[in-house]
Formats: C-alpha cells, structure tokens, sequence
C-alpha cells in the first residue's frame, strides 16, 4: 500500500457546509493495488463492473461502465488491459490506482454518471492513462437510493500513441526510442500536495454538480477543524431554531427547537456515516476480492510480432 493508505494526517471526511438540509456527503479514497500486495487488475476489473462471477442479482448494480485512453489491442474489451497488466507488468510495479467515491443522492442518474465521468477524466485525460470507471447504484433492501458510489481503476501507463503489444507496453521506458521500450509511466499519483489536490477538485465537481441541478447543499473535503467550524453538541442552533429566533419566540421554544433540529442533523450525520463506511467497506472487499483471485486468469498467448529487445539498455522515465 501506497502512503495515502495508511497515513491519518491527511485530511479525511469533509462534510456538507448544512448538514441540516443535506443529502449529499463527501467521501474520497485512493487505495494502490500492487502485486506484491496481492492485488489482481483482472479481478478488480470483474467486480466494479459486476461481470463474470460478480454478476450477481443480491450485489449493488453497476449502472453504467466506461473505459477510455486504452491502447489498440484493448479498445474492444478493457478486461484484456487488466489481464495484461497481471501477466507482464513488473513484479515490484503497481497494477492499478483505486478511488472510490460517493456521489450525490437525490441527483438524476445520468447526472450522478456525469460527475463520475468528468472525475475520471480530470485524473486521466492530461497523460491519457487507461481507466474503468463504474457507477454503483447503491440501493438499499428495499430499493430506495442509499449511497450511490463510484468506483474507478487507473493504470500508470500513459497512452503515448506508440503502438505497442500487450507484453511491450508493461516493459521498461525508453525516453531515446520510445517504439523499443514500454509505455512510459506516470509520476503524477504520488505526494501529499496531489492528493490534497485530487480532493478538492472532486469537491469542485460535485458542488458544480450541485448548483447545475438546483441543489442547494455543498460539500467541502476539509475536516471540520480544518474549516474552523466548532461542532462541540448543544452549542449548534440548526435552521429550525434560527426561524424561531425570527419569529421572536420564547427561550424555551427556541431551545425545543435546536434540541429537534440538531437531533435531524445527528440523524443525517450517522445515515452519511453509515453510507461512508459502506462505500468504504466495499472498496476493501474490492481489494480483498483482487487477492483471492488466482493471479494466473486468462491468460494471453504473447504477442511476437514485436522483435524481443529484453537485452537492450531501456531506462524507465
């Protein structure tokens, strides 16, 4: 696992700037799928977009997949990217970068697929790094919209437009001749100023979303210190008691009503919460689910067109 798994200084679980009248949340996680952690990129593929053994009736929907900036010999079917990845990318190399993200409730589905989408995009399009996203429905026992979330893959592999073969493309670099080395890797997805970035851009996003589709609530990815808000109980008057305060209501009526706005927004705050920790909980089964698949998958009869130049002096950028 990469820094950003397990380092709790970094600012985490942002909140709607009025909980109160909220149905959205915040929650954003990358996670590094590497080999040596036993990661499959063949297996993750099958989960998040719910195919082969995970196509299954009692699993969340996935309601739509995408995958783009894919070379050549993948355009047809992304899975054929993620099984070439476990079979020839380096034995110390990561396989995939992971986020999983929630998206806004109470949004129509294309827009909840179009702010998925842009996020995607904004994470691949500059290198044009192979992805899958997928879009989960997040439905509850009863069917109603609970946490809609969305799950995303990307390879460090940037999409030069050199045409490589399956096993080429996870070779070493060439920066003095491209055509003989791999596809050259992406530096971007390390450090702590660029996943501070990455967090406040989804939030961009979303709250663009937001405004787009007439929704008043916004989400902010700082933690509550960060954002100097103070949410110590019984010290928080919600909207109710701000209306009765306008309407030259008595103390004691004014304290009825903070006591029942703030036990809504207590309730909203452990419904996002519970709904977090489910996207969260079904990223690591996501993780878990990649280390239980056997690494051998399909397997690909290696591509020869290509002459073998594993001798040659390849640096990697």
């Amino acid at each position: 696992m990469d820094w950003f798994d397990r380092d709790p200084p970094i600012p985490r679980g942002g909140r709607s700037r009025d909980a109160a009248m909220s149905v959205s949340f915040y929650h954003l996680s990358f996670r590094s799928g590497s080999r040596a952690g036993g990661a499959c990129a063949g297996a993750g593929h099958a989960y998040i977009t719910r195919t082969e053994e995970y196509d299954e009736p009692e699993r969340d929907t996935a309601v739509h997949t995408e995958s783009d900036h894919m070379p050549s010999w993948a355009q047809d079917d992304a899975r054929d990217y993620w099984d070439a990845a476990d079979l020839f990318e380096r034995a110390n190399g990561r396989l995939y970068l992971s986020a999983d993200f929630a998206l806004p409730r109470g949004l129509e589905p294309e827009d909840q697929i179009a702010l998925a989408h842009s996020f995607a995009q904004e994470l691949t399009a500059d290198e044009r790094l192979p992805y899958t996203l997928a879009v989960h429905a997040g439905h509850d026992a009863e069917g109603r919209e609970h946490n809609p979330h969305a799950h995303l893959m990307i390879s460090e592999r940037r999409n030069d437009g050199v045409e490589r073969s399956r096993e080429q493309w996870f070779r070493r670099a060439s920066s003095a001749h491209p055509e003989r080395g791999g596809a050259p890797k992406s530096r971007t997805f390390h450090g702590r100023e660029w996943m501070e970035h990455a967090r406040e851009r989804w939030a961009e996003l979303t709250n663009g979303t937001l405004e787009r589709c007439g929704r008043r609530e916004r989400v902010d990815h700082r933690s509550y210190e960060r954002q100097g808000i103070d949410r110590e109980p019984g010290e928080h008057f919600g909207p109710g008691a701000a209306h009765v305060v306008a309407r030259g209501q008595s103390h004691d009526r004014l304290e009825a009503a903070a006591t029942m706005a703030d036990d809504q927004e207590a309730l909203r705050a452990i419904e996002a919460e519970i709904a977090r920790l489910e996207i969260a909980r079904e990223g690591l089964v996501h993780e878990v689910s990649d280390r239980d698949e056997p690494q051998s998958g399909r397997r690909f009869i290696p591509d020869r067109s290509e002459p073998d130049r594993s001798d040659d002096l390849i640096q990697e950028r």
